[in-house]
């Protein structure tokens, strides 16, 4: 009931390892190895591909760059603008509220200078009256 054949295999530790003579490999280790190969081969491929690929690559750099200049400077442009906007609509409101404030002041001034007035009348119209009466 033992294990028949000339091929052995050394049992896992069911993990997805499996054991060749004393060394331990798991699928992620295998993952690791595949794609280090893979890199390495896109590493030695790009190197030769670089002498082509290089003048695209600094183009699309300056385009982009370009752009991002472009963008900043209207950004800019728009952040003065609204600047601006600010400044002058907390002037203006300024200025309502001095207007408001004189306008205030002036209908004062001359509804004091209308109590004067009637007071005066009115003491003479009692003086007139006491003096009638008299």
């Amino acid at each position: 009931m033992g294990h028949h054949g000339s091929e052995t295999e050394a049992p896992g530790d069911g993990n997805g390892t499996k054991a060749f003579e004393g060394l331990h490999v798991g699928k992620k280790d295998l993952w690791l190895l595949a794609g280090g190969a893979l890199g390495a081969l896109a590493f030695l491929g790009l190197g030769k591909a670089a002498r082509t690929v290089r003048p695209a690559a600094v183009g699309a750099v300056k385009e982009g760059y370009a752009f991002k200049e472009w963008l900043a400077g209207k950004a800019e442009k728009l952040k003065e603008d609204v600047e601006d906007i600010v400044a002058e609509g907390v002037h203006q409101y300024r200025e309502d509220l001095t207007a408001s404030a004189d306008a205030v002041k002036r209908e004062k001034d001359v509804l004091e200078k209308i109590e004067k007035v009637v007071e005066e009348k009115l003491a003479r119209m009692r003086a007139a009256t006491g003096e009638e009466r008299a």
